[in-house]
């Protein structure tokens, strides 16, 4: 990069139950400060964006540089064992602004105070049924953004291990909010002693092609995408 920049205000346009439009003047940083006002340019920038309401953090905090990464919501990338077999496990929802299902992580919103691990416990028993426990938790990543040319909205990936075995998992029950309408979906990655399958991104198509029904189109979120097609590149040829 050329430039480094700072944000010099933020202003709220409009706001909602759950989402606000706001837009961010920012600016190049120069040291040569003189030559800026003899030119008489003004050099800030306006940037349209969207945050959540949601987020711990006040709107005043980020009106100026630095402004705080606030973490809005948790990813779950969980894998079941089960029987010697390995599968991933997955959520298909339909989803209004884009007027179509779309696969992807479990997830969810952290609540107020929530430590991250125990929303990614909680949203991975709301939304397939599944049970973790503190201990099945693999890895936490640094804070991600999500779509950084429309919102300031980031999240953290929370990796774990779910055992299909165990007496809770043998028949999980979802429990959903009132509206929820959310269908699991367990991806294989593996058979046991079978060498003729799928690719786990070659598998998320067939169940595509399998379900595709109705008005619909079954996208795929870009996240889920790239790392289906990581987990493929993997696997030997």
């Amino acid at each position: 990069m050329k430039n480094v920049y700072r944000r010099v205000d933020l202003k709220c346009i409009q706001e909602c139950k759950y989402l606000r439009v706001c837009e961010a003047f920012y600016e190049p940083v120069t040291t040569d400060e003189k030559s800026k006002v003899d030119t008489g340019v003004d050099s800030t920038r306006r940037w349209e964006l969207v945050q959540r309401t949601t987020r711990q953090t006040p709107i005043d905090v980020c009106r100026k540089t630095p402004v705080l990464t606030a973490v809005d919501s948790v990813e779950i990338c969980a894998f079941l064992r089960r029987q010697g077999e390995l599968f991933l496990i997955l959520v298909a929802q339909y989803r209004p602004p884009l007027d179509n299902v779309v696969l992807e992580f479990p997830a969810g919103l952290v609540d107020p105070g929530e430590d991250i691990r125990v929303a990614a416990l909680r949203e991975l028993k709301e939304e397939t049924g599944f049970t973790a426990l503190p201990e099945n938790i693999i890895n936490i990543s640094d804070p991600v953004c999500l779509e950084p040319g429309m919102s300031d909205s980031c999240c953290k990936f929370v990796r774990l291990l779910v055992d299909g075995d165990s007496d809770v998992n043998l028949n999980p029950c979802q429990q959903l909010d009132v509206g929820e309408d959310i269908q699991v979906v367990l991806i294989p990655l593996g058979l046991r002693d079978k060498v003729d399958i799928n690719t786990p991104l070659q598998s998320v198509k067939d169940f595509i092609n399998r379900e595709k029904v109705g008005m619909h189109d079954i996208i795929v979120d870009s996240r889920l995408y790239m790392f289906l097609e990581g987990l493929s590149l993997s696997l030997p040829i």
